[in-house]
């Protein structure tokens, strides 16, 4: 599919071979972006979300839409490291939102990481005798992060103390733009993260929280349920 099996003359003799249509060479340009993308578990839909295709008309949505606007126009000029906490209600925008504003910047050459939070953490799990290391590494270290729906995993000592945190506490000595969409405001965040099943721990997550608040500007998107 996407290519034509083409004639040619070599030394006299004809020889066929396959080569790439014009639809195939246009799509390619246009999906060349995810080169430089690295996701686990997101949809087809989030990987070509695009900042031109975000619906305008929901004025509670502007400010997010302006910020990420700002951030993309201004991320070198400004050397911006900060990246965004989303918070707000279910089904807003707020995974495509931040997407759409990651693919420009993959667009424009910078490596991306998103993850949906959650099976992240299953995919690690189950990827101890394998891959385990390349997958943790690959987001700790891109340029760009999004962790998608931080707070709706199952907390776990070592989820938080052995994922999580070397994660964030990495990006935040390297200076590395982290983005966060969460239905947990960050006190709630910082609630959950500090109930396991062995017992209660609030140093630890409010450890956590001041690396968040470090990497990230909070800010809320309360829209109507887009799904």
């Amino acid at each position: 599919k996407g290519y034509v099996y083409y004639p040619s003359i070599e030394n006299d003799d004809i020889v066929f071979s396959y080569i790439m249509c014009k639809h195939k060479k246009k799509l390619d340009e246009k999906n060349a972006y995810l080169k430089n993308i690295i996701s686990y578990d997101m949809s087809k839909e989030l990987l070509n979300a695009s900042m031109k295709d975000i619906d305008t008309d929901d004025e509670a949505r502007y400010e997010v839409i302006l910020w990420l606007k700002n951030f993309i126009d201004n991320y070198k000029k400004n050397n911006l490291k900060k990246g965004l906490y989303l918070t707000g209600n279910f089904g807003c925008g707020k995974t495509y939102l931040v997407c759409a504003m990651l693919n420009e910047m993959a667009k424009k050459g910078h490596k991306i990481g998103v993850v949906y939070y959650p099976d992240y953490l299953r995919s690690l799990k189950e990827s101890f005798s394998d891959d385990y290391s390349n997958k943790f590494n690959a987001i700790k270290n891109c340029e760009l992060l999004l962790i998608d729906d931080i707070g709706a995993e199952a907390v776990t000592n070592y989820s938080r103390d052995e994922i999580l945190s070397p994660i964030l506490q990495f990006r935040m000595e390297e200076h590395l733009p982290t983005f966060f969409t969460s239905n947990l405001t960050l006190d709630e965040l910082e609630n959950h993260l500090s109930i396991t099943s062995s017992g209660v721990d609030k140093v630890k997550a409010r450890r956590i929280l001041e690396r968040v608040k470090q990497l990230s500007m909070p800010m809320e998107l309360v829209s109507k349920n887009r799904r």
